[in-house]
């Protein structure tokens, strides 16, 4: 049996940050694609990686991954054998240097560059830029901590059908102290990104309306295919007396388009 240290390398994912922090001193500018593009354009952006004057120097790699998020926003890389979906850019975008060491105080330019396909269709297409440094032992610890960055590509292509529609998969709710919880899991069942609002009403036996949340913008878009986590939370301006209530959430677009209304009810 090895009795050896175990060595866990701990990965730390910070991205859409100029910098990133000031303890790590390690930050990109361009931490984001987002723009509408044309078939056959060519794409050329810029991303600036920079060390802090007390940083120590670092082994530095980038890759393209295909890209999605989950239902918490966490944005995850797809490697090319599971990117086969039909909003990927990964296929048409390249990236140079896909590897370079970084001195303390210096920065490193890399370039994005890609050429839009003459029969791309329509919506959206989407990849994700990841650059990370070298594994590096903690100082408290025998932990291997990898810094991250990753850069979204939203593209959505001009002049296209762009389909902004959704669905609210499962929703429920519950009393929690007093409160009302309710959960709701929507859909992105058109083509391109988009942030949704939800917002939600709870009502009594009779209808009437005895607490309400606010519509509220999802933090990200949610990309085709993808699907987001609302947590509601809804505050009644008296206890709850004993009865059957109804939570009705709508989801919307900006605009006020109505994407999706859901119920559930509870008992208290």
């Amino acid at each position: 049996m090895n009795c050896g240290v175990i060595k866990v390398v701990l990965v730390a994912f910070l991205a859409l940050s100029a910098i990133i922090s000031t303890a790590s001193a390690f930050g990109v500018s361009g931490a984001i694609l987002s723009e509408e593009v044309s078939p056959g354009q060519e794409i050329v952006h810029e991303i600036t990686v920079s060390a802090g004057e007390d940083e120590l120097p670092n082994n530095i790699t980038a890759e393209i991954y295909g890209f999605e998020r989950n239902e918490y926003e966490v944005n995850l890389e797809l490697d090319p054998e599971d990117d086969t979906g039909a909003y990927s850019a990964r296929s048409f975008l390249s990236l140079e240097p896909k590897s370079f060491y970084l001195e303390p105080g210096r920065t490193e330019t890399l370039l994005l560059t890609g050429f839009v396909p003459e029969d791309v269709g329509s919506g959206g297409r989407y990849a994700l830029v990841t650059i990370k440094t070298a594994p590096e032992e903690s100082k408290a610890s025998s932990v291997m901590v990898v810094m991250a960055i990753q850069v979204p590509v939203l593209l959505k292509i001009r002049d296209s059908e762009l389909v902004m529609t959704g669905e609210v998969s499962s929703f429920t709710a519950s009393t929690i102290d007093g409160n009302v919880s309710a959960d709701l899991l929507f859909e992105n069942t058109g083509n391109v990104h988009y942030k949704p609002l939800v917002g939600a009403v709870l009502l009594d036996e009779d209808g009437t309306v005895v607490a309400r949340f606010e519509p509220a913008e999802t933090k990200n878009s949610i990309l085709p295919t993808g699907s987001r986590l609302v947590q509601i939370t809804l505050v009644p301006e008296s206890e709850l007396q004993p009865g059957t209530y109804t939570v009705v959430a709508e989801v919307t677009l900006d605009d006020g388009t109505v994407l999706d209304t859901e119920e559930a009810t509870f008992e208290v």
